[in-house]
Order: structure tokens, then C-alpha cells, then sequence
């Protein structure tokens, strides 16, 4: 499996496809021939929270007795890279494998500025405005809260329901297509809880509702229908999505 995705990643670099941001450079040491040993490892390349939190206390804690403080750091090393790399080794060496059959693999060996083409920092990676509207899921029907339920009277309400889902779709896309990838990366942190896109980003229109919300366990954006001018909806869509940082964003 991990030799069919080193393939997959080669052919993609060769053929203009995505890049692959956000691989831990302990795993990219490794992979391009570091040793194990020098591999630069932090907490945060342990996907286990919990192993996480068993090495901090283990090795940091400030009433741990002997050994002191120098062997406690290597022994925080130690584990840290047995967590990240010992169980991933097998298949960093099939990814490897996958690189070399589609003849990348002489090229990031010999050319390490290269390596960040492929692999570049989650942080450097850009976002582009199709990236996004590709994966997003239009709504077709204005979502009714349960406490606000009433029954539609006639066609007309269901008319103005088409107008209203129009121009706040609308509204939405003019956003993404003229956000800056910071933005967009806001955007998505604040939708999905990653900065990159999910395969299906859902979008609902609320009937009522004051502001932009989110549900990112589920992937999924809401928006208020009362908008009448797109200047109102980015403003107050950047306000809320600059609160994915303190978790205000989320409902």
C-alpha cells in the first residue's frame, strides 16, 4: 500500500499534480536517507495525543528522581523518536520504494531543493480557490431550525427560499474566489477544523440564524439567508472565522 502511494506521489510531482504538505520532517529525514538517530523529532510529530502527554510526564516532570536533567532530555529523545519513526520504518521503506519505480526518487536524493516542492511545510502550502469550490456540497433547500418550523404557505415562499439559497451561494463563492490562501486556509480550519479540503464540504443556509457558524465534525459551514449585500456577508464572515483560534467559531 505505502509503495502504491510513493507511486502515486511520484507520477503526481511529474505530471503537475497537488504537492503533499504537512509530512513530519522526522519522517522526511528518514525517508531521503538520515539516519534514525539525528531524525529532528518534536511532541508534535507523535499522532498519538495520548503517548504525547506519557513521554511529556515521563521525562519532564519536575519530580521525576535521577537521572538528571541532561539524561532525562535524552531519554525524552529516545522514546519520542521510538514513537514517531519505530513503528513507521517498514513503511517509509516501501514509500521509498514507490518513489524510486516512477524515477523521482534520484532527483529529491540528489537535489534537496526539491524536496520542498513535493513536500512542502503545511504552512507553506497554498490554498487556491477551486481547491475549495471542487469539494463543497451547494444546498438545494434553506435549513429550518426545529424551534422556528413553520409550514410553507404557498409557492411564493418556496420562490423566495430559490432566491434567498442563490444569492448566499453566491455570496460564498465570490468569497472563495477572491480570498487570499490565508484566508482560505482560515476559511477551511474554521469549516472542517484542517487547513486542508475535505472530499465533501457541506454548505446550509439557515433560516434563522444572526451569524456564520460551523459544525466542523461534520464538515460542515452554516449561513444565515438574510443577507442582502455581499459587503455585510464578508465582514462578518471574516469576523467569525478569525474566532477558529479560540474556538468561538464553532457551534
Amino acid at each position: 500500500m505505502f509503495a502504491a502511494a510513493g507511486r502515486m506521489m511520484g507520477h503526481s510531482f511529474l505530471h503537475g499534480g497537488p504537492s503533499f504538505p504537512g509530512v513530519s520532517p522526522a519522517v522526511l529525514h528518514v525517508l531521503l536517507g538520515g539516519s534514525r538517530d539525528s531524525a529532528p523529532v518534536t511532541l508534535e510529530d507523535c499522532p498519538d495525543t495520548d503517548l504525547r502527554d506519557s513521554i511529556a510526564l515521563l521525562c519532564m516532570s519536575w519530580n521525576l528522581p535521577a537521572p538528571n536533567a541532561v539524561d532525562r532530555k535524552w531519554l525524552f529523545k529516545q522514546l519520542l523518536r521510538h514513537a514517531v519513526l519505530g513503528p513507521t520504518m517498514h513503511q517509509i521503506g516501501r514509500l521509498r520504494w514507490g518513489l524510486e519505480e516512477t524515477g523521482v526518487w534520484p532527483l529529491l536524493a540528489q537535489r534537496p531543493d526539491v524536496v520542498p516542492l513535493l513536500f512542502p511545510r503545511e504552512s507553506e502550502a497554498q490554498i487556491t480557490p477551486h481547491m475549495i469550490l471542487d469539494h463543497i456540497v451547494w444546498p438545494s433547500a434553506i435549513t429550518v431550525m426545529l424551534e422556528a418550523y413553520i409550514l410553507p404557505e404557498n409557492d411564493e415562499d418556496e420562490e423566495e427560499d430559490n432566491q434567498d439559497i442563490c444569492r448566499i451561494s453566491g455570496y460564498l463563492r465570490m468569497f472563495i474566489e477572491n480570498a487570499s490562501s490565508a484566508e482560505l486556509k482560515s476559511l477551511l480550519k474554521f469549516w472542517t477544523g484542517w487547513e486542508m479540503p475535505a472530499e465533501r464540504m457541506t454548505v446550509e443556509i439557515l433560516d434563522a440564524a444572526a451569524l456564520p457558524s460551523s459544525m466542523a465534525c461534520f464538515e460542515k459551514l452554516r449561513l444565515p439567508r438574510h443577507y442582502i449585500k455581499y459587503i455585510t456577508f464578508r465582514e462578518e464572515l471574516r469576523a467569525c472565522v478569525s474566532t477558529v483560534y479560540s474556538g468561538l467559531g464553532f457551534s
